[in-house]
């Protein structure tokens, strides 16, 4: 199910158009749609981490979800990249459609440092994420 024919109720703070998909921002959470056949690697991810730290703030944590509705092929190894140098995501959500992309979930955990948790529904991933973020926010007032 693509975000614009889904019935979340969070508002909508700014919609970013890219060659590699469409990614959506809310308050501290970002849904992605990335377009069939891009291959999403570092150099693709550096121009979304960008945006991101210009929409959020250098340093600000979000929760960020793959919206998988298209195929498109991941290089895991960047993600270590990304990992490494921006510590930004709160919690990464993953919502499969295919047999192939929930697999794919599996390379990816062994990348990420923080839990990826995958979904069958756009709307359960959403809800998971909001809490995971309250649950971040929580734990920083707390220090």
């Amino acid at each position: 199910m693509l975000v614009s024919e889904s019935n979340i109720t969070l508002p909508l703070e700014d919609v970013y158009i890219l060659d590699c998909g469409i990614f959506y921002f809310f308050e501290n959470l970002i849904i992605s749609e990335i377009k069939e056949g891009i291959l999403f690697n570092w150099e693709v991810a550096k121009d979304v981490i960008e945006i991101a730290e210009s929409h959020y703030g250098k340093g600000t944590k979000v929760a960020y979800i793959s919206n998988r509705v298209h195929n498109y092929s991941l290089v895991p190894q960047d993600w270590l990249k990304y990992f490494k140098a921006r510590d930004s995501i709160s919690a990464f959500g993953v919502v499969s459609y295919s047999r192939q992309e929930r697999s794919n979930i599996l390379i990816e955990k062994l990348f990420f440092k923080s839990k990826i948790r995958k979904f069958f529904s756009l709307e359960k991933a959403v809800d998971w994420a909001i809490e995971m973020q309250k649950e971040h926010l929580k734990k920083k007032t707390n220090v």
